[in-house]
């Protein structure tokens, strides 16, 4: 049975409703019941307020079958065929242009929220884009949310329940699966943001669902005494070491990430010249070492060839065992929740750290790092890649790679100061 706009909601409703949103229910005021919010590292962000007839229609969709999303943030209720998702708006198609723009839309079952797709805020007309499949069955529309996927925002007490943001409905004819119907949902969703930015610069994105916050309190040693300076660095090492301390890209952890590791790049062709003549000076300072003997020869050439066919993940290796001591990168790990790193971390395809292994720490390091750079810029489709998904930027992995960077911030400042 639904509940009417003016029902009064049971105690365990709001309870379902706040657990299904990741929120904890503190009152009620007026017509809106407030909650609390936290922010990607479970500190506490501030109040949440929703309409009690939002949360009413919430319940009601909830009997019936409607659950959030699991890869992005949004709705998908089953029942209806409909699918809700959150997006981020990078630039809006023109309104001062919108008589230009014409929206393939056609005759269909559907309950849209405005029809012409225009709507009217105030003064203010804003355009809806909505379109139609060629059978009528389908239809998508970027617009205001709707009651089943309200905005979760810190908002004053005077403009509590009045704040709205965009997401992207997909309305489907006919019955389909939980599963089907999000991948269905997903697809389209895709493909109309490609469009809507590839032929008209409209940029949206859809919002990944973090799937947990990120709680490493990282404790970074900082210096108290300035000097002069006396670490000689080159102009393109000193811009992308700069990268990452850039506010304005504060969110963007794998553009951090790939700064630092660009960093070591530099560097690698100088880590491996000096391997090559490491291999080269132990050949020729062997007991048994004769230059007038073919086979000592071969030895050095041998060793030649081994250093020159090294494949970036041992040139890697090399940098970091050579220019990183040993000493500090335990003292790094030492200081942090050692799960991150563990075989259950939140960064799935890339190698633990072990402290006590039988292996060097620089050569677990230099694998985890490679590991993660590949999972950052290789395609899905590589082969060579096939066993590890792309770490998108967005995404809920993203959200935890604080400490990796971290990591690679130590690397990168070692390296440079090493080969100086």
């Amino acid at each position: 049975m639904g509940l009417g706009e003016g029902t009064e909601l049971a105690d365990d409703q709001i309870s379902r409703v706040a657990l299904k949103l990741d929120l904890d229910y503190v009152n009620k005021v007026d017509d809106l019941l407030v909650f609390n919010s936290a922010d990607s590292r479970g500190a506490l962000r501030g109040e949440v307020a929703i309409p009690v007839k939002v949360v009413a229609y919430m319940v009601t969709a909830l009997d019936r079958g409607a659950d959030r999303t699991h890869r992005y943030e949004g709705w998908i209720d089953p029942s209806k065929g409909f699918v809700e998702f959150e997006v981020r708006a990078h630039s809006f198609m023109p309104i001062r242009r919108l008589e230009k723009f014409s929206f393939e839309t056609r005759p269909c079952l559907h309950v849209h929220s405005s029809s012409p797709p225009t709507e009217f805020i105030g003064n203010m007309v804003y355009p809806l884009i909505r379109v139609t499949s060629p059978d009528g069955n389908t239809c998508i529309e970027i617009s205001r949310n709707s009651m089943l996927c309200p905005p979760r925002l810190p908002v004053d007490l005077g403009e509590r329940g009045s704040r709205t943001h965009t997401t992207l409905k997909i309305f489907t004819g006919g019955s389909l699966g939980v599963v089907d119907l999000e991948r269905k949902a997903v697809d389209l969703a895709n493909s109309m943001l490609f469009e809507l930015n590839a032929r008209h610069r409209a940029a949206y994105s859809l919002r990944t669902r973090a799937e947990g916050p990120d709680r490493q309190h990282l404790k970074p040693e900082i210096s108290y005494e300035v000097r002069f300076p006396k670490t000689p660095v080159p102009d393109s090492v000193a811009a992308l070491f700069a990268i990452p301390s850039d506010f304005t890209l504060r969110r963007h952890r794998t553009l951090a990430f790939l700064s630092y590791y660009q960093i070591l790049e530099y560097y690698l062709p100088v880590a491996h010249k000096r391997e090559a003549v490491r291999r080269v000076r132990r050949v020729l300072r062997s007991l048994d070492f004769d230059t007038e003997k073919d086979s000592s020869v071969l030895k050095i050439l041998n060793s030649v060839e081994r250093s020159h066919g090294a494949s970036e993940g041992e040139q890697l290796r090399a940098l970091v065992e050579d220019s990183v001591p040993e000493d500090k990168l335990r003292a790094f790990f030492e200081g942090l929740d050692e799960r991150h790193f563990g075989k259950r971390g939140p960064i799935s395809g890339v190698g633990a750290i072990h402290l006590n292994s039988g292996e060097s720490i620089g050569s677990q390091v230099a694998k985890r790092v490679y590991a993660l750079r590949n999972r950052i810029v290789h395609a899905k489709d590589d082969p060579r890649y096939a066993g590890a998904a792309v770490l998108l930027p967005g995404s809920s992995e993203e959200a935890h790679l604080l400490p990796d960077i971290e990591l690679m911030r130590l690397l990168a400042v070692e390296v440079v100061v090493d080969n100086r």
